[in-house]
């Protein structure tokens, strides 16, 4: 399994954690400050990067919440839990809405705090099986008229840059077909990002689709990029 990555200033902090992580056979690896982080990303291979990230928010050389910002572009896909001794609605509403997988007060309970990290651990690794499966198994399969028609839909659609609404059910295979138009396009090694509109709050859906600035509302500590911006093409799925 790939390493659990703590960020926090505090050494304190890092050596409890590690302890902690070590005695429930999770590998650990530590950094002071976001720097060091983002210098370690770009070196990473598929198989010694994180396999979840545990930040503090304060730190000399960094804020936890711009780490967040800048790991969830290059993953997206990766559980970030932040921490802070600084509990406040602003950085827990910041932390969320920069997607952040919980967040955690100081001072925590330490088995509380290995529980969550575990959570994270659990919902990276089916986030890995699922991909996996996605790549090994055939996109669609079909001999009925109506998948044909389906497919020969995708093929003419998939090289031009007309925006594309796909309706149907819940579980009829929306995002499926969403999937193939990109893979087939010439964005094909672009970013493909889904979302569930059903699953953000009214409130915050605007800030998740186009992004805010620094200091637009009461907990925007930092510039977000919106979901629009980070996917760099017209297909878009929502439920």
């Amino acid at each position: 399994m790939k390493p659990i990555w703590i960020v926090d200033d505090d050494q304190s902090i890092r050596f409890v954690l590690e302890k902690a992580l070590l005695r429930e056979d999770l590998p650990t690896r530590s950094f002071t400050n976001p720097r060091e982080v983002l210098a370690a990303l770009e070196n990473a291979t598929e198989e010694d990067g994180p396999q979840v990230l545990v930040s503090d928010i304060r730190m000399p050389g960094g804020s936890g919440l711009d780490l967040l910002e800048k790991v969830k572009a290059k993953l997206p896909g990766l559980p970030v839990i932040i921490m802070t001794a600084f509990s406040d609605l602003d950085s827990a509403v910041s932390a969320f809405q920069g997607g952040a997988f919980e967040y955690l007060p100081k001072p925590f309970d330490l088995l509380k705090a290995v529980e969550l990290i575990r959570r994270a651990v659990e919902e990276s690794q089916r986030e890995e099986v699922a991909e996996e499966r996605m790549a090994a198994a055939p996109e669609m399969l079909g001999q009925a008229p109506a998948m044909q028609d389906v497919f020969r839909a995708i093929g003419r659609l998939s090289q031009s840059n007309v925006t594309v609404m796909i309706t149907g059910e819940s579980g009829s295979g929306k995002e499926l077909v969403a999937r193939a138009l990109h893979k087939h396009s010439p964005r094909t090694n672009g970013p493909f990002v889904a979302i569930n509109t059903a699953a953000i709050p009214k409130d915050l859906l605007e800030s998740e689709l186009f992004g805010h600035e620094r200091g637009a509302f009461t907990g925007a500590q930092t510039m977000r990029r919106g979901r629009f911006r980070a996917s760099r093409w017209r297909h878009a799925v929502s439920g």
